[in-house]
């Protein structure tokens, strides 16, 4: 890397860290971008030649952010390849779960700014996780082409980004979090199974039928 991207890489990655602080600190995105060049110790005009908006900068915390969720969420660690598209979505809610005083102010500037450019390409980037947790199905007959797979993915994409607001919001707390992504991945997976594979997810159906918020790897 030349020494001026490095210069430039290392700029953004302060400002960045910056906004963290003050997301932490102020528990919102309201602050000025005077005061974040101020705490990142950069020129005021420093944020917008870099980002050239406030929502871009947001956005690219945001990106930032998803990158770590991506990493982490796929790591999976139950045994059970019939469950693996489950851990993906509880992976996900533990993640959001173990900081929300970050987490959520970040995510509602997703949830409430629009932005032609940077938010389409958030949330390609987020269906990419949705499409590695479709791939993990055993069965994929009913999602023999790409298409199908794209359309799944995409509807598992919307059923949790629509828990995600309602977590984001606070009403939900993280067990209704992680409950309600359980029964609508398990709801969706299981016309796709076939029906030697389906008793894991009915199993986990019962679970939360019964109260059930404790699923973990299996």
């Amino acid at each position: 890397m030349k020494l001026r991207d490095k210069q430039m890489a290392e700029r953004r990655n302060r400002i960045l860290d910056a906004a963290e602080r003050l997301i932490r600190q102020t528990g919102g995105t309201d602050f000025s971008v005077r005061t974040l060049a101020s705490v990142a110790e950069v020129a005021p005009a420093t944020p917008f030649n870099l980002f050239l908006s406030k929502e871009g900068l947001l956005y690219a915390l945001l990106a930032r952010n998803l990158e770590a969720v991506i990493s982490e969420g796929l790591r999976f660690k139950g045994a059970n390849p019939n469950l693996r598209i489950v851990e993906a979505a509880t992976n996900a809610v533990d993640l959001f779960a173990q900081d929300p005083e970050f987490m959520r102010p970040l995510y509602r500037v997703l949830l409430g700014v629009g932005d032609a450019i940077h938010r389409p390409q958030f949330m390609a980037r987020s269906l990419s996780y949705w499409r590695a947790a479709v791939n993990t199905i055993p069965d994929q007959k009913l999602l023999s082409t790409e298409g199908d797979r794209n359309l799944f993915a995409i509807s598992l994409q919307a059923l949790f980004l629509g828990l995600l607001e309602f977590w984001v919001h606070q009403e939900f707390d993280d067990a209704t979090f992680r409950k309600h992504a359980v029964y609508g991945i398990c709801s969706n997976v299981l016309g796709l199974l076939d029906p030697e594979n389906r008793a894991d997810c009915l199993e986990l159906l019962r679970q939360v039928q019964d109260g059930r918020t404790d699923f973990g790897a299996t």
